[in-house]
């Protein structure tokens, strides 16, 4: 377990490597200029006075060097946006919304999908089945930003049952947590459906059954623990992808994360913010991709074994 935990974590810092020198790369070559709209209009001394504070007159290949050797030391530079904050103060300031958002989403995703996956799959072909299925397709047919405005107009304007914006109390975490899990909890529905319905025709439930075992404990100890296992493969980067998704749900109903930050960032070509949230993000992807192995890895001992079970 040991070695599997070592080589799991080496090929995370690997992917976290070339991550960061992509984001380089790409960072270099985008369009536009990072002083920003007009600075051809800044006198020359000032220009090259900012080119020196920011490491842009250096070599690339030094310029690279620096890029790396801050991220090992956890500087993500200056944002060139605003010159008085560091890309990683503004983290830490606005990423708790957007975390908090996130984890409010993925649980009510998680309960709500695999409820109704399961409802579905024990009621095949059923008014259960069919019920659930309808709100799963309704999820991936519905994306948030769609869904996001119609929540606050007439659940929070027209009938006033929720406050349609802002980030203040626990109820105004309702709305926005509910637009950005529904098409999470679509696809867990569909996804332990089909995990279920192929556990169930398996010959080794059929046999717990002809024990005489009863339905609560074949569907709870037999079926549920075994249809769960692809499940959890998913719920990991589906986790990353709901916080990261946040960006266009975060601007409907007003909530202060990272969203207004990243998209700011891309229209100013602010080169350390884009970075920054970038391997920001990717950290947390491969973090949550790493644990979600070691998880499956504890779960399923041949995981670990490799191909060969050996």
């Amino acid at each position: 377990m040991v070695k599997f935990i070592l080589r799991r974590f080496l090929y995370a810092l690997i992917t976290l490597w070339l991550i960061a020198s992509f984001t380089f790369v790409l960072m270099k070559n985008l369009p536009g200029n990072p002083l920003g709209e007009g600075s051809e209009r800044i006198p020359k001394a000032t220009k090259e006075m900012l080119m020196k504070q920011y490491g842009l007159d250096k070599p690339l290949w030094e310029q690279y060097l620096t890029f790396m050797n801050n991220i090992i030391h956890g500087d993500l530079g200056a944002s060139f946006q605003f010159p008085a904050h560091k890309v990683t103060d503004i983290i830490k300031q606005a990423f708790p919304s957007s975390l908090e958002l996130g984890l409010i989403s993925i649980v009510i995703a998680i309960i709500s999908g695999l409820t109704l996956g399961i409802i579905a799959a024990l009621k095949h072909n059923k008014a259960g089945d069919y019920t659930a299925m309808f709100i799963a397709i309704l999820g991936v047919s519905i994306p948030s930003f769609v869904l996001g405005p119609l929540l606050s107009y007439y659940v929070g304007v027209k009938w006033g049952i929720l406050p349609a914006g802002l980030w203040k109390g626990p109820s105004y975490r309702v709305l926005p947590a509910i637009a950005l899990s529904f098409g999470t909890i679509a696809i867990l529905a569909r996804l332990m459906r089909t995990s279920m319905l192929d556990v169930l025709n398996q010959d080794y439930i059929k046999t717990a059954k002809s024990k005489g075992l009863s339905s609560v404990t074949v569907v709870v100890k037999h079926t549920i623990r075994n249809a769960i296992l692809p499940v959890i493969t998913v719920i990991g980067p589906i986790f990353v992808n709901v916080i990261t998704g946040t960006l266009v749900v975060e601007q409907i109903f007003s909530v202060p994360g990272l969203g207004k930050h990243f998209v700011s960032s891309v229209v100013s070509n602010d080169y350390t913010m884009i970075s920054g949230l970038t391997i920001f993000y990717s950290s947390i992807l491969i973090l949550v991709i790493f644990l979600t192995d070691v998880v499956y890895g504890l779960v399923d001992p041949r995981i670990r074994l490799g191909k060969g079970g050996k």
